[in-house]
C-alpha cells in the first residue's frame, strides 16, 4: 500500500492528496508535524520536507514538486498538466506561482502565527498580528490574478481542471480552513471556482480534516456561502 506523509494544513500534503484522488491511486495517510518528523520518516526523507510518498514499490519520492512530476509521469490518467505544451506551461506556471510565491508570501507567515505558535510551550508564542495583517494584504495580488483568469477560462489553466487549480485550491482551502477569507469581499467567480472545486469527489476527504487545538473555521465544510 502507497503511504503519504502528510500534515492537513501543509498545502503541499493537500496537493498530493487531491492529485492522487484525482487520479484515484489508492493510499494510506500518515500524520506528521512538519516541524517534528518521527525518525523513521526523517530515514525516508534526507531533505526534512512533507509531503513524502512512499510507493507501493517502495520507491520514495519527497518534496511536492518531485512528487507532482513522478505521479504524472507513473499515473498519467488523468493527465492534470494538458494535452499541449503551451497548456502544459501554463499549467506549470499557476501551480509553481501558489506552490513558490504564495506560500512563502502568504501562507508561510500565517502558518507560523496561527498554527505553529498553537503548539509552542514558550510564554511569547502569541501570534504576531502585524504579520498576519501583511500576509492578509498580500492575498490580493494573487487572488485578483485569478479571479481576471477565471473571467476568461472555465479553470485557472484553460478549458480543463488542472494542477494549476490542484495548487491553487490546497492554499485557498487551508485559509478557509482557518477563517481566513472573507468570501463576501471576493469577486463572485472566484467563489464559484472554489465551491465547484469543494464539490469534487477528490476534496471531500479534506472537507473532514480537523486538529483538535485548531477547529476550523465554520463555513469550511459547507459547499455554500
Amino acid at each position: 500500500m502507497r503511504i503519504l506523509y502528510y500534515y492537513p494544513l501543509d498545502a503541499h500534503s493537500r496537493i498530493v492528496r487531491l492529485l492522487m484522488a484525482e487520479k484515484m491511486v489508492d493510499f494510506k495517510l500518515q500524520y506528521e508535524f512538519p516541524w517534528k518528523m518521527s525518525e523513521q520518516l526523517r530515514q525516508k526523507n534526507y531533505y526534512s520536507a512533507l509531503p513524502v510518498l512512499v510507493d507501493s514499490n517502495s520507491t520514495t519520492i519527497a518534496g511536492v514538486f518531485a512528487i507532482i512530476e513522478y505521479l504524472e509521469e507513473v499515473y498519467p490518467d488523468p493527465h492534470v498538466f494538458g494535452y499541449t505544451s503551451n497548456q502544459r506551461a501554463e499549467a506549470r506556471q499557476i501551480a509553481y506561482w501558489f506552490i513558490s510565491e504564495f506560500q512563502y508570501d502568504v501562507l508561510l507567515p500565517i502558518a507560523q502565527e496561527k498554527v505553529l505558535k498553537r503548539f509552542s510551550s514558550k510564554s511569547s508564542s502569541a501570534p504576531n498580528p502585524s504579520v498576519i495583517r501583511n500576509a492578509i494584504y498580500n492575498i490580493a495580488h494573487f487572488l485578483d490574478r485569478m479571479v481576471w483568469l477565471l473571467e476568461r477560462r472555465s479553470w485557472l489553466a484553460g478549458r480543463d481542471f488542472s494542477i494549476a487549480d490542484i495548487s491553487a485550491s490546497s492554499f485557498i482551502s487551508v485559509l478557509d480552513y482557518l477563517g481566513i477569507l472573507k468570501w463576501n469581499n471576493y469577486n463572485p467567480v472566484l467563489l464559484s471556482w472554489y465551491v465547484r472545486i469543494k464539490s469534487r469527489r477528490s476534496f471531500q476527504p479534506l472537507l473532514n480534516d480537523t486538529i483538535s487545538i485548531i477547529p476550523p473555521s465554520r463555513n469550511y465544510a459547507k459547499l455554500d456561502y
